[in-house]
């Protein structure tokens, strides 16, 4: 990281989020001449975005190409909604273009699992990232049927994949013989017996990126460079003490975010690099955060996905696959609580790639639970 390039991009971000909304008004005019200075920055919340986020708009409504809308945790309460212009999204694709780069070359085809099919959303910046040196994109989109994902993958051969990373591990169990060259996975924790099988089952090599709508989808990416992930330029990382990652935007146009919570657990590197992310803090805080239950489940194969509900005492999960293995694991981790697993041949749709513990009602704890 170029430290004295990274204080003049903050310095110039600062300078025009405070004379160009309201949100950031008080914001101090003196340059900052140590990017440790910016610790004594107030933070911005996820509910700031919710219930102040016309005052954070730095531009001309006409300017803003693309609006994205986000529930915040728990879906009650006014929504996340978030400004990008043109150059803003040009940015994303710059981001896109160069960390894909480093995984593939001209002419390689690269399959997209991913959700964001909507005109300037994921899947439709990453294309045009990987079109701009030869690589040739093919959009599936997130998975529902892992046999015909198989079929689509048969038929085009792709040397790399992207997708969710428990639909990647499923995918791979459902399919050995399919070989690309290198997985990336994205969009939710992963939780290393997932990235292992993978691995082992398709004999390939398998990166991580982290990203999040608020710094403009693409955040930081691993390659074979570094065994790390390398932040995009245009974007600065901090932790607390507690190892929250904070967010700070160095050339946004529609929505500068200055020391964003993103509520999410890291581990940042001396160098600047992202070594590893824990998960969101509010599934942590959790009984059972369902980050525990990758780790046990997702190392047996006969597990091909599960999904979790928890409440007083009482775990429940629906596993896909055999549960008899399953269930010795998760009683032995969980010995205080009444544990039941369900075998299922699908599970509900999720409207995000983020999974979580859901809470077990009341009703069903009394309904299931034996006399």
């Amino acid at each position: 990281m170029d430290m004295e390039k990274t204080l003049l991009l903050l310095n110039q971000q600062i300078a025009y989020a405070r004379r160009s909304c309201s949100f950031y008004t008080a914001l101090p005019e003196t340059p900052l001449t140590d990017l440790r200075q910016l610790s004594g920055f107030p933070m911005v919340t996820a509910e700031d975005l919710s219930l102040r986020g016309a005052d954070m708009l730095c531009c001309h409504p006409s300017k803003v190409r693309r609006m994205v809308t986000l529930a915040t945790s728990g879906t009650t309460g006014p929504h996340k909604r978030l400004a990008f212009t043109e150059g803003d999204l040009e940015k994303t694709i710059d981001f896109f273009h160069h960390g894909m780069r480093a995984l593939c070359g001209s002419g390689d085809a690269v399959a997209i699992f991913m959700p964001g099919n909507a005109p300037d959303g994921l899947c439709s910046l990453l294309s045009e990232g990987l079109r701009r040196f030869g690589a040739v994109p093919y959009v599936y989109g997130a998975i529902s049927d892992f046999h015909d994902a198989a079929r689509f993958c048969r038929e085009i051969c792709p040397q790399v994949l992207i997708g969710i990373p428990a639909q990647m591990r499923r995918l791979a169990l459902t399919d050995r013989s399919l070989r690309p060259d290198i997985v990336l996975l994205s969009a939710d924790y992963i939780a290393a017996p997932l990235e292992d099988t993978v691995a082992r089952c398709w004999q390939c090599q398998v990166y991580v990126h982290y990203g999040l709508t608020e710094s403009g989808l693409g955040c930081a990416v691993e390659t074979p460079r570094r065994r790390a992930m390398e932040v995009r330029p245009d974007v600065l990382l901090e932790t607390l003490s507690s190892g929250e990652i904070i967010l700070t935007t160095l050339e946004r146009e529609a929505m500068p975010l200055i020391r964003y919570r993103t509520g999410d657990l890291g581990l940042l590197r001396p160098d600047g690099c992202l070594d590893a992310v824990f998960g969101r803090i509010a599934e942590l805080d959790k009984p059972v955060p369902i980050y525990w239950l990758d780790e046990l489940l997702f190392g047996l194969d006969d597990v091909r996905d599960f999904s979790a509900r928890f409440g007083e005492g009482v775990l429940e999960v629906s596993v896909v696959g055999e549960t008899a293995r399953a269930a010795r694991r998760l009683n032995s981790a969980f010995p205080a609580y009444e544990v039941r697993t369900i075998p299922v041949s699908a599970l509900e749709c999720q409207g995000s790639a983020k999974r979580g513990v859901a809470l077990l009602p009341p009703t069903a704890i009394r309904r299931c639970t034996p006399p």
